[in-house]
C-alpha cells in the first residue's frame, strides 16, 4: 500500500469530485501526495494499490446495502480506509442512534418498528403524545424513504406497512423548532471541530452550499453534546458530522451522527480544507485501531 495516494471513494452520478473534495485534493497534490477517484460500485478498481481509501461521497450505498458491507469488508482486508471499516457499518444502520441512546446521549426520541411486524402507527402517536412524526428507513441517506407524518392522515398506515416490507423503519416525532432555527450541522476533522452549518428541514441531496445552508456559529451547550456524541464512537475519526436539533424546552437534541459520507461544507469554511488536508497526511502514518482480516 502506498500512504503517497488518497483514492476518494465516490459513486457512478459523481464521477469527479465536488467542490469540497476538490479544494482537499488540490491542498493534497500541493503538498506532494497523488490523489484518484474512484466509484466504490466499479468493479475494475485494484483496491490493494489503491494507497489510502476515503469515503466521501458513497451516495448510493443504501440502494445496493449488502453490497457495500461485503466492500467495506473487502477492501479494509487489502488498504486503509477512512473512516473506520466497523464504525462505518455500525454508523451506516440508524439503529446507532439507539446505542448512544443507551449512552445517555440526549438523542430526538426514537421507536424502532422491526420489518415484517405489524404495528398501528396512530396507537404508537398517542402513546407518546405525538401528532405529527417522521418516519425513516433505517438504511438511508438525506432525505430517501423519509416521511413527515400527522395523526389520523389516511394513507399513513399503508405506508408503514409497505415500508415494514423491505425495511425496519424509526418512527420519530416531528420538532416544530426546526422550521425556526433549523439543524445545526457540527462539522469534526481529525476528531477536533471545525465549524457549524445551519441546514433547513428536509433538505434535499446537493452537493454542499447549494441546498440553503448558511454558516453559523454552535454555542457552548451544542459543542459539549457534539463533543459528547464523538467520546462514545471510541475510536479515531477522520471526518465527522454531528447533527443536533434544539427543541422547545431548549435542550439539544443529536439528530443524527454522520460517519460514512457527510457533506463537510468546506467550501463554505475555506480554513477547513488545509485542516482536512492536515488530518489526511497526519493519518497516511498511521493505521486505524482496526483492521479487518
Amino acid at each position: 500500500m502506498s500512504n503517497n495516494l488518497f483514492t476518494f471513494v465516490t459513486y457512478c452520478d459523481l464521477p469527479i469530485l465536488d467542490a469540497d473534495d476538490r479544494f482537499v485534493a488540490e491542498e493534497l497534490e500541493r503538498r506532494g501526495f497523488r490523489c484518484a477517484i474512484a466509484d466504490w460500485r466499479d468493479q475494475t478498481i485494484d483496491w490493494a494499490n489503491a494507497g489510502i481509501c476515503v469515503l466521501r461521497s458513497t451516495w448510493d450505498y443504501h440502494l445496493h446495502y449488502e453490497e457495500f458491507l461485503a466492500w467495506l469488508t473487502k477492501v479494509s482486508s487489502q488498504t486503509t480506509l477512512w473512516n473506520d471499516c466497523e464504525l462505518v457499518r455500525w454508523n451506516s444502520n440508524k439503529r446507532y442512534l439507539l446505542d448512544l441512546e443507551k449512552a445517555s446521549i440526549p438523542i430526538v426520541p426514537t421507536v424502532l418498528f422491526e420489518r415484517s411486524k405489524p404495528v398501528h402507527v396512530d396507537a404508537v402517536l398517542d402513546q407518546h403524545g405525538w401528532t405529527k412524526g417522521i418516519l425513516k428507513p433505517v438504511v438511508g441517506l438525506s432525505t430517501f424513504g423519509v416521511r413527515k407524518i400527522e395523526r389520523s392522515q389516511t394513507d399513513i398506515q399503508a405506508h408503514l406497512d409497505g415500508m415494514l416490507e423491505t425495511s425496519d423503519v424509526l418512527l420519530q416525532p416531528f420538532i416544530d423548532t426546526v422550521h425556526e432555527r433549523g439543524e445545526r450541522a457540527l462539522v469534526f476533522l481529525g476528531g477536533e471541530y471545525s465549524h457549524t452549518i445551519r441546514k433547513s428541514a428536509f433538505q434535499p441531496l446537493a452537493q454542499a452550499g447549494e441546498a440553503g445552508e448558511t454558516l453559523e456559529h454552535a454555542d457552548e451547550a451544542e459543542l459539549q453534546l457534539a463533543r459528547q456524541v464523538l467520546a462514545e464512537v471510541k475510536k479515531p475519526v477522520a471526518f465527522a458530522r454531528v447533527d443536533l436539533i434544539r427543541d422547545a424546552s431548549g435542550r439539544d437534541l443529536l439528530m443524527e451522527l454522520e460517519l460514512v459520507e457527510p457533506s463537510l461544507y468546506l467550501n463554505m469554511f475555506p480554513q477547513a480544507v488545509s485542516k482536512f488536508a492536515d488530518t489526511l497526511c497526519q493519518l497516511a502514518t498511521v493505521e486505524p485501531s482496526a483492521r479487518v482480516q
